[in-house]
């Protein structure tokens, strides 16, 4: 290419990335594939622009773009500038390849891209890491799980209940699964109310500003449920920790089955113990205490307690 149509190519690259008009973006991708059918970036944006999630399902442009942009990541010595954005691009087609081949059902193409995000990202994307650490547990391959989550640079909550999972069901790490599942909770309190279909996802709850959190969250959210009730035991465990602190931080009062867990409580022993506990959380609220705080007491309440009883 010559070195004017090199100057210009740059040009459209730069109007692209920056305009936020979808319409114009689109056009700026078609005349920039015109001088440079190959190029990776556009074919994304064009992927991007997409308005079903039948059209989107459809890979092939995101596996282009990939194969596109791979070699000039693999040459990229730091990551700044011109750099840093081709990076922030690549991450973002990895994880879209992963997410869009796992509901597709594709499993081996959404490791692969999986597998690959892992190596890359360093902002702690939470769904890449979710398709990763979901497949290793649907293969039953929980000590590389739990391996992958120590080792990753990211705390997420996907990758925390992930290792809650995989301690659970490996024998030598079982009596480690429930402290897992707590720190998972405490990255997002709010989150295991949804994997367990307690509350209903809502766009004016999951808002934020210059991504698709939503679909994201939808994502997570299912992939996580699934997992949840793989099996009896495992939602069982799972469930009985999470009611658990839904009870002491009043998460489950309005999901009729206050009674049921009071039932369930005064069973095991432990209805008492319970209820002066979250007296406790009710009079740090009362005094003004942040919600956060509470919610952190509460946790360390079940800890202490040895969760009153009821992983046993």
């Amino acid at each position: 290419m010559k070195s004017g149509d090199d100057k210009k190519l740059l040009r459209l690259m730069s109007e692209m990335m920056e305009d936020d008009d979808e319409e114009r973006r689109v056009f700026l991708a078609d005349r920039i594939l015109e001088m440079d059918p190959g190029n990776g970036t556009a074919k994304y944006v064009k992927w991007q622009s997409r308005e079903d999630e039948e059209s989107l399902s459809d890979t092939a442009l995101l596996q282009e773009a990939a194969a596109s942009l791979r070699p000039d990541i693999e040459n990229l010595d730091e990551y700044d500038g011109d750099g840093e954005m081709l990076y922030l691009i690549y991450v973002s087609i990895l994880s879209d390849l992963a997410s869009y081949s796992y509901l597709a059902g594709d499993r081996l193409r959404a490791f692969e891209a999986a597998s690959e995000f892992m190596k890359f990202d360093r902002d702690c994307r939470a769904v890449g890491r979710a398709v990763y650490f979901a497949i290793l547990a649907e293969r039953g391959d929980f000590k590389k799980l739990l391996s992958a989550v120590e080792d990753d640079i990211c705390e997420t909550p996907p990758g925390e209940y992930c290792r809650a999972i995989a301690a659970f069901e490996t024998e030598e790490y079982r009596d480690e699964a429930a402290g897992y599942l707590l720190n998972a909770i405490s990255l997002d309190p709010d989150l295991p109310y949804y994997i367990l279909e307690l509350k209903s996802i809502a766009e004016e709850d999951l808002s934020d500003d210059g991504c698709d959190y939503a679909g994201e969250f939808t994502l997570i959210v299912m992939i996580l449920s699934e997992l949840w009730s793989a099996n009896a035991d495992r939602l069982a465990f799972f469930s009985a920790l999470v009611f658990a602190f839904g009870y002491l931080t009043r998460r489950m009062d309005e999901s009729g089955d206050l009674a049921m867990l009071e039932q369930t409580y005064r069973g095991a022993g432990c209805l008492e113990e319970m209820r002066e506990a979250r007296d406790i959380l009710d009079a740090m609220l009362a005094d003004g205490r942040e919600q956060r705080e509470v919610d952190d007491e509460a946790l360390s309440m079940l800890q202490e307690a040895e969760y009153f009883g009821l992983t046993e």
